[in-house]
C-alpha cells in the first residue's frame, strides 16, 4: 500500500500544490482542515479530509493515525485576538510534533519554516549555519517552532526543516499581481532591499526533495539561486501583467507613522477577532534584506530549478 502523507495547511497557497504533487506522486494525502468546506479543493485533488487543528491537540492524535509522513505547512503570520503568531506557530507545531511521536508510525517529518529567521541582514549571504536573529514576531516564533522540531529530531523523530524564501506564482498574495493590474500595489519602504525568492512549482518540488533526502535533524535553505531588490522583482511583475508599477510609500510616509499606524491597525483588529492585514511585523518583514545560500539543496540533495531565475518564473506564470 502507498505511503499516507498527512498534509497541514493543506488548504493554503503551499499546502494545495504539496498535497497535488503528492497525490501525482503515488501517495496518499490526508489533508488537516479546520472546515471541510474550504478543504473541497484537495477532496477534489484526491486527498482525505481530516477535520481538525493545530491547536486541538485532540483532533491531532486522529489525524495522526496511521500516518507515515507529516508535511507541516500549517501556521502564519498572525491570526485574530489571541491567535498570534507564537500560538500559531511555536504552540502549533509543538503539538504537531507531539502528535507525531505519540502516533509511533511517523517514518519522515518535514517542518516548513521561513527565512524570516534570519531577521534583516542588510543584503548579506546566509547558510543554514547562519545564528538566527529574528527582528519579527513571526520571525521569532518560528525560531521556537524550529527548536520543537530539532529536539524531537535528536529524540529519533525523523525530522527535517525547511526555511522557505518568499513564494511567488501566479495566484500566490507575495506576487500582487492583482494589486499591480489593478494600479493598486502600495508597499512600505523604497524596494532596494535583497529579497530571496522561489517559484511555488520549485519549492513544492524542494520540499519534497528535503523528504526524500534530507538528514534527519537538518536545515534547509529553500530558495532560488537569484535574489533581486523588491523593486526589480515587481517591476518584472508589471512588466509581465501590465497596470501601473507598485509605489513604495516610505518616500512620503515617515517611518515612525508607518509603524504607529501599523500598531493601531494591529491592536484594533485583535480587539474585533479578526486577521489583520497591516502590522509592524508586515513592515519589517517587507523591507527587511537577506540573500540564502542554497548550496546545501544543490550538492546533498541534487535539486536542480524549474525556474532558476525569478524572471523564467514570472514568464511562465503569466504567458504573454
Amino acid at each position: 500500500m502507498s505511503r499516507l502523507s498527512l498534509v497541514t495547511g493543506a488548504t493554503g497557497q503551499i499546502g494545495l500544490p504539496l498535497a497535488r504533487a503528492l497525490l501525482a506522486g503515488g501517495q496518499r494525502v490526508r489533508a488537516l482542515v479546520r472546515d471541510e468546506g474550504r478543504g473541497a479543493t484537495a477532496a477534489q485533488a484526491g486527498a482525505e479530509l481530516a477535520r481538525g487543528d493545530i491547536d486541538d491537540p485532540a483532533s491531532l492524535a486522529a489525524a495522526m493515525r496511521g500516518v507515515d509522513e507529516v508535511w507541516h505547512l500549517a501556521g502564519g503570520l498572525r491570526g485574530a485576538g489571541a491567535f498570534d503568531a507564537d500560538r500559531l506557530n511555536r504552540v502549533g507545531t509543538e503539538n504537531v510534533v507531539s502528535a507525531a511521536r505519540a502516533a509511533g508510525s511517523v517514518q519522515n517529518f518535514v517542518f516548513a519554516s521561513s527565512c524570516a529567521v534570519y531577521g534583516d541582514r542588510s543584503g548579506l549571504w546566509v547558510a543554514e549555519d547562519y545564528p538566527p536573529a529574528p527582528h519579527t514576531n513571526y520571525g521569532t516564533a518560528k525560531v521556537a517552532a524550529e527548536a520543537a522540531v530539532l529536539a524531537a529530531a535528536a529524540g529519533g523523530l525523523p525530522a527535517k526543516v525547511a526555511r522557505i524564501a518568499a513564494v511567488y506564482g501566479p495566484a500566490l498574495r507575495f506576487t500582487m499581481a492583482d494589486e499591480i493590474k489593478r494600479g493598486r500595489g502600495w508597499l512600505p519602504g523604497e524596494g532596494r532591499n535583497l529579497v530571496p525568492v522561489i517559484h511555488v512549482d520549485d519549492c513544492v518540488s524542494a520540499l519534497i526533495a528535503v523528504g526524500a533526502g534530507g538528514q534527519d535533524g537538518a536545515v534547509y535553505n529553500v530558495s532560488g539561486p537569484s535574489t533581486p531588490t523588491l523593486k526589480e522583482f515587481y517591476a518584472a511583475v508589471h512588466a509581465r501583467v501590465g497596470g501601473s508599477p507598485v509605489r513604495f510609500w516610505s518616500t512620503w510616509i515617515p517611518s515612525a507613522l508607518q509603524f504607529a499606524a501599523a500598531r493601531r491597525n494591529e491592536g484594533l483588529a485583535a480587539r474585533l477577532g479578526r486577521k489583520p492585514r497591516f502590522t509592524p511585523d508586515n513592515l519589517r518583514l517587507m523591507t527587511a534584506s537577506v540573500r540564502l545560500k542554497v548550496e546545501r539543496m544543490e550538492k546533498e540533495l541534487g535539486f536542480t530549478w524549474a525556474h532558476p531565475d525569478y524572471r523564467d518564473g514570472l514568464a511562465a506564470s503569466f504567458p504573454a
